[in-house]
């Protein structure tokens, strides 16, 4: 669940023990992609937005959100600030690292942090009697699907495998790429039985929660209050974040262009957009070509998730091209 990450863990490395997953994986495929590494945590946003339970985490206790109300009780009533937006997203990523990378020790673990560190995010809705919990079995595989396609998307739209345009999966390599990353819901605590493992029972599974797609009054305010936030500096201090925060702020076009159509009529998007958002897609993909310059790549990705991350992310990609060319 991308609102609220774990502390981040301390210097993850790739084990020789394969884990959950594994280099000859599709998981690996998708997840070492760098236009993944760099799109993944907005996707992810956007896809879970318009459901109303991961609203009411956001909405109560997110630290960026002004309504947060344990923030409310101890700022500075001459701060508008209550985190870096860029953080948050790097630590959407970097939080799954030992889990898709790491040994199944290592996995577990973080699936322990991730739960025990969404526990306490609960509440009341603003119905005043509905309940919510962050832990929720079917929040946390709301969670798990979203992160899991949200990565996929990023993969299919942005990343220019050797050379070559974007494009899908074939669909067998889809199958097996949801068939893999269940064991992220598992590990976050949901019933085998519910997960959906290929393309067909995630499209199903979205279907099964529509009712849940409804926005919260309110939230909209206070996320647009929260996003210009972010775009002005509270001091000298702080305008080397404010620049980081406002390129993820405006990468929000982009994933937004990467959405698919039904995701974008969730937001508001009516199809007459729909022209505009490819437009805006197809504009930016130059920029990821850019990706397979090494040292554009790595600049990019290690500015976006800090050296250690982006070693992680780097070491996987070549041992898993090292398994290619065997």
């Amino acid at each position: 669940m991308n609102q609220q990450a774990a502390p981040h863990p301390a210097d993850p490395e790739v084990s020789t023990d394969p884990g959950y997953y594994g280099p000859d994986s599709v998981t690996w495929r998708v997840l070492t992609s760098p236009a993944a590494a760099l799109m993944i945590a907005q996707i992810t946003n956007l896809l879970e937005a318009p459901h109303i339970d991961f609203q009411n985490v956001l909405y109560d206790h997110d630290p960026l959100f002004p309504t947060n109300r344990r923030r409310q009780r101890g700022r500075d009533p001459r701060a508008r600030k209550g985190g870096s937006f860029h953080d948050r997203l790097r630590r959407t990523l970097a939080v799954p690292l030992p889990i898709v990378f790491g040994d199944k020790q290592a996995a577990d673990a973080c699936a322990r942090r991730l739960f025990n560190y969404h526990r306490p995010l609960s509440g009341t809705g603003a119905d005043g009697v509905t309940p919510y919990a962050a832990v929720d079995a079917d929040t946390m595989l709301f969670a798990a699907v979203t992160i899991s396609h949200a990565a996929l998307i990023a993969y299919e739209r942005f990343d220019f495998v050797d050379g070559v345009l974007p494009t899908r999966l074939p669909d067998a390599d889809r199958d097996r790429y949801f068939a893999e990353m269940a064991q992220l819901a598992v590990l976050m605590g949901v019933p085998a039985e519910q997960i959906p493992r290929s393309t067909e029972e995630v499209a199903a599974y979205y279907k099964s929660v529509s009712a849940k797609f409804t926005w919260r009054p309110g939230f909209v305010r206070a996320q647009l209050g929260t996003a210009l936030a972010l775009l002005r500096p509270d001091g000298l201090d702080d305008i080397r974040a404010t620049i980081a925060d406002t390129v993820l702020v405006g990468s929000a076009a982009v994933a937004y262009a990467a959405l698919p159509r039904p995701s974008r009529r969730l937001h508001g998007w009516p199809s007459f957009t729909d022209p505009l958002l490819d437009g805006v897609y197809l504009a930016t993909l130059p920029l990821f070509a850019l990706l397979r310059i090494g040292p554009v790549q790595r600049a990019a990705v290690t500015g976006y998730l800090g050296a250690a991350d982006a070693a992680v992310l780097s070491t996987a990609r070549e041992h898993r091209n090292q398994r290619k060319q065997a």
